[in-house]
């Protein structure tokens, strides 16, 4: 054995921890399996909000990128039949996620959808980890059709940005 090996990765270890992105990988594939049943054949819309800097000390001059947030959106737009009640739609979301190990239903006063009357927003958590916005609504089509949309926004808790001051 060479030298300083062991205690060189025991560091690496202790510096390291886990990433915004290990975050995300623990979360998305769990969120979109707890989604599809909501409503089969219909394809997820996806998209990224980024990733937010959350590191470094809270002075004036803000956070540096030495930790990260990281966002993302699935999204399902139902058929104008499905005639299930958001409450239905999230509920159902959240319990097939909440059967998964880690997971933990958040009691939150902010359960209603500003913009959208009869809208509902649960939320899930999963410790150390991030939280999920589980929230459906229906719109009506300019034909007058009331169509359900379920959305999941990921968030990663604040965590190490493998990829800060690297050179």
């Amino acid at each position: 054995m060479l030298p300083g090996s062991g205690s060189e990765s025991k560091e690496k270890g202790d510096e390291g921890g886990r990433t915004y992105q290990d975050a995300m990988d623990a979360m998305y594939p769990g969120v979109l399996d707890a989604m599809k049943p909501a409503m089969p054949g219909v394809e997820p819309q996806e998209s990224s909000n980024g990733n937010s800097e959350c590191g470094g000390p809270d002075l004036l001059d803000g956070k540096d990128g030495s930790k990260v947030v990281s966002s993302h959106v699935v999204s399902l737009i139902g058929l104008a039949s499905d005639q299930r009640s958001p409450e239905e739609l999230t509920s159902g979301v959240v319990s097939r996620l909440t059967s998964q190990e880690g997971w933990q239903l958040e009691q939150r006063s902010d359960s209603s959808l500003v913009g959208h009357p009869g809208g509902v927003l649960k939320y899930v958590k999963k410790p150390g980890v991030g939280t999920v916005m589980i929230s459906a609504y229906q719109f009506k089509t300019t034909s007058g059709d009331a169509i359900p949309k379920l959305y999941a926004n990921i968030v990663t808790d604040c965590l190490r940005n493998p990829e800060w001051q690297k050179e």
